[in-house]
């Protein structure tokens, strides 16, 4: 890659979302060169995204040796700290997704662990000026972004770094903005990648996000990646935020016409995820909006295809999610399923796909869009049924509904990850609401005749098949269902 013959200013590294949302955090340099063009830009076509034969080698790319390099700069002690954060900024310029392949980060990352990049990083927050402190949280969101090893390594030394930052985000002092913008994305990327660390950050974070997006003074840049890290957060702390009324500021933000969508960033998600799960008001005016063509839609679609959205890249699991939220709510899916690219993205999300997962919040957002497609049958949306002459039922559909229900559905009950497993398990169950009950008939007909324990057969046995039999399910009152409505896709709307 080559590099820039300027310096980089505040904010040259990826922002990400894990499971969340992944910021592209692009970086500005002093001669306005943009992400897409100028020495930035990668002119190797192969040095993309995608991975290539070269850079799967990674003792033979020369892309990872050069990173390497300023590694060894940056972990020298004899170096001077101006020195060091020169090493920072390259570093951050070079990890940017279209200058490195995903194979080639992954390589970087586990060789970089291994010299103890981190540990030096963690250094220069602690002894380093304002500047070079900057230089080092931005670059530790970036060797976090879209990396579980180096989103965990960082979590690792997160309490040094509270220590050294707590200060800045008690007040919004214009002399510590520069580093209170570093230090928001560098929360933003671990909050991305480990949910489990949201505990830690909330604490660091929590007194701030909200004056920044109504402060007057603070950047489009600062107060979107705010928002940024708020849908991040939504999934752990949402009745805090509800608490303070953050869904009803970022919805004046989100529906005013002369706000652009970049300023927007993701304040769409973090409504939904406040307040999808049920009709209310916010989700009406966004609905008027036509919040899932403008936003949900899109979202899902670069998630998948792993683009930039609205300056950012967003991970499966937080855009798959904003479906299963709206799901929950009937007027709300049937809005999803009116929608004609819903159904076809949610399908595309648990194709098959060769090669590694990008991150583990990938297998979430795959059960996350499952859980969505169950909510579709309980409420007989999807599939849709129509009688023949002959009284069956036959699923009228697109071949990318039948394709995935004859083929890609039963793979997914055996994959190895637990939660996809039950999801797939739950959707093929209400699919096939007649086998279920078949099963379930058989261990009443064992209670009365051969006095099987009430409910055992239910919970410690099929619930070993079919999870979600394992919260109870009366087969009478399904078999009264049967009779009063035969839909079979109807059958198990009241299974919890």
């Amino acid at each position: 890659t080559k590099r820039p013959q300027t310096r980089t200013t505040k904010g040259c590294g990826q922002l990400q979302m894990s499971a969340p949302f992944l910021e592209d955090h692009r970086f500005e340099v002093e001669n306005g060169v943009g992400f897409d063009s100028g020495p930035n830009a990668s002119d190797d076509a192969g040095d993309s995204w995608d991975t290539s034969p070269l850079t799967m080698r990674g003792e033979e790319s020369p892309v990872v040796a050069e990173l390497l390099a300023l590694v060894h700069e940056v972990c020298d002690p004899s170096n001077k700290c101006s020195r060091k954060r020169q090493a920072l900024e390259s570093l951050c310029i070079a990890l940017q997704p279209h200058q490195l392949s995903a194979a080639s980060r992954r390589i970087f990352v586990e060789k970089a662990m291994d010299r103890g990049t981190v540990a030096a990083a963690v250094q220069l927050v602690e002894c380093g000026d304002k500047e070079t402190a900057s230089a080092a949280c931005n670059f530790l969101g970036d060797f976090a972004f879209n990396s579980d090893a180096g989103a965990h390594a960082v979590l690792k030394v997160f309490d040094r770094i509270v220590n050294c930052l707590e200060h800045i985000f008690e007040d919004m002092a214009l002399q510590h903005l520069l580093l209170l913008d570093a230090a928001i994305l560098l929360c933003v990327n671990i909050a991305a990648t480990c949910p489990a660390g949201h505990v830690r950050l909330v604490p660091l974070v929590w007194p701030v996000c909200v004056q920044i997006i109504k402060h007057p003074t603070a950047s489009d840049k600062l107060r979107g990646n705010t928002i940024l890290l708020l849908a991040n957060l939504s999934t752990t702390v949402s009745q805090e935020l509800r608490s303070l009324h953050v869904g009803d500021v970022l919805l004046d933000l989100v529906l005013d016409p002369d706000v652009p969508e970049t300023r927007k960033s993701v304040a769409e998600s973090v409504i939904i995820f406040l307040h999808g799960h049920q009709r209310c008001r916010e989700i009406d005016r966004l609905m008027e909006a036509d919040v899932v063509g403008n936003y949900c839609v899109p979202i899902l679609e670069l998630a998948l295809s792993c683009e930039d959205f609205r300056g950012m890249y967003p991970h499966l699991m937080y855009s798959a999610r904003l479906f299963q939220v709206l799901g929950q709510s009937r007027e709300y899916a049937e809005t999803l399923v009116a929608h004609k690219r819903v159904v076809p993205l949610l399908l595309r999300a648990n194709r098959r796909r060769e090669g590694p997962v990008l991150v583990e919040s990938d297998l979430d957002g795959r059960r996350l869009a499952l859980e969505a497609l169950t909510s579709f049958v309980r409420f007989r949306l999807w599939p849709r049924a129509a009688s023949c002459d002959g009284g069956d039922e036959t699923l009228e559909e697109d071949s990318d509904t039948l394709s995935f229900i004859a083929h890609d559905l039963p793979p997914l009950l055996a994959d190895s990850h637990k939660g996809i497993r039950w999801a797939a398990v739950e959707l093929w169950a209400r699919l096939n609401v007649g086998e279920v009950i078949t099963h379930l008939l058989l261990g009443r007909h064992a209670e009365v005749y051969f006095g099987l324990p009430p409910g055992l057969w239910q919970r410690k046995v099929l619930g070993f098949l079919f999870p979600f039999l394992s919260a109870g399910f009366d087969v009478e009152s399904e078999r009264m269902r049967q009779k009063q409505d035969p839909d079979p896709l109807g059958a198990l709307d009241d299974v919890p």
